[in-house]
């Protein structure tokens, strides 16, 4: 776990976190309010009056990425106008900064990932020995919760080539009574305790993450939840999500999956991820010889991966800021 910081109700405060590194700066939380559709998908946000020169903005969520370009970075550019070297951004999505070559400083920080895997982890006693107690009665399980475009390709080819599954999609599916999508209420840790028949029902795990068209994603709670339930992972996400989790220190398994559609255009990355690995589908693959590197990834979020994004976000306000 976490060295070096307090606990209040249990975690380590981003705030903390980001304020200790950055002392002489005034930190604004959560600047994204909801998101607008005027042509493209964009948040409004709530900026605030610079009544300093230092400030961090926490944008909290996800930032969108269009044709390498992110307008929420120009709005905030051209609102603020002057001393943009002072203005430090908290964002999510991974290797942002490497399309951005304006004046602001971009430091990526995935908050939402570090509070969530805090309250799993202190909810262990709720669900590890629980996953170990698995039934297997799904050759695979592929949850969706909103629907979007790609998932929806995704559930239909899966509906074709597959058997013995278990898929949701949309936020009215209610096959599951234990965790229906239309009562979520984003505590994700909670989603998936209440999930556990499932995660613990399947070796296999679709992962649709949030984002796919962006060339910037994000690592979200869906693809930790699987790397905890122990399941093989085959990723639907953003162009080279999977070299990320490498570069994470994730073990992706590539000598029993094969990932090279990571790689491929969004026209065509979501089916080459199903076609090759239809082995894994089927169930051609030996879990119990793979369980100690299942095992290895579980304890890495449980023991290890926290204090990588620490050191990570540390190393990049050491680049960036001082």
């Amino acid at each position: 776990m976490i060295k070096n910081y307090d606990l209040i109700n249990g975690i380590v405060q981003y705030n903390q976190v980001i304020s200790d590194a950055l002392p002489s700066f005034v930190f604004y939380p959560s600047i994204l309010t909801e998101m607008t559709n005027n042509g493209q998908d964009v948040w409004a946000m709530n900026l605030p009056k610079r009544r300093c020169n230092k400030i961090i903005l926490h944008t909290q969520d996800h930032l969108n990425v269009k044709n390498n370009s992110c307008p929420e970075l120009q709005f905030i550019e051209n609102y603020y106008k002057t001393n943009l070297e002072d203005i430090v951004i908290i964002f999510w999505n991974h290797n942002l900064n490497k399309i951005y070559d304006g004046k602001l400083k971009l430091i990526e920080f995935p908050t939402h990932s570090f509070d969530f895997l805090q309250h799993l982890i202190n909810r262990k006693k709720e669900w590890y020995e629980e996953l170990f107690n698995r039934t297997n009665r799904y050759n695979f399980i592929c949850l969706n919760g909103k629907e979007k475009d790609f998932r929806m390709k995704v559930v239909n080819y899966l509906k074709q080539v597959g058997s013995n599954y278990y898929i949701t999609h949309g936020w009215n599916n209610n096959s599951f009574p234990d965790a229906k999508y239309k009562d979520y209420d984003f505590d994700n840790a909670d989603n998936f305790i209440k999930l556990l028949p499932l995660y613990r029902g399947s070796n296999v795990n679709i992962v649709t993450e949030t984002l796919y068209n962006e060339s910037h994603g994000i690592i979200s709670e869906k693809t930790l939840d699987a790397f905890v339930a122990m399941q093989l992972p085959i990723f639907v996400s953003y162009k080279g999500m999977v070299n990320d989790l490498r570069n994470y220190g994730f073990d992706v398994y590539d000598d029993v999956i094969d990932h090279s559609y990571d790689t491929m255009d969004n026209s065509v990355r979501w089916k080459a991820a199903i076609d090759l690995n239809q082995h894994i589908i089927n169930g051609d693959y030996d879990y119990e010889s793979l369980l100690p590197r299942l095992k290895q990834n579980q304890d890495y979020i449980i023991n290890g991966y926290l204090n990588v994004l620490i050191e990570n976000f540390l190393h990049q306000v050491n680049d960036t800021i001082l």
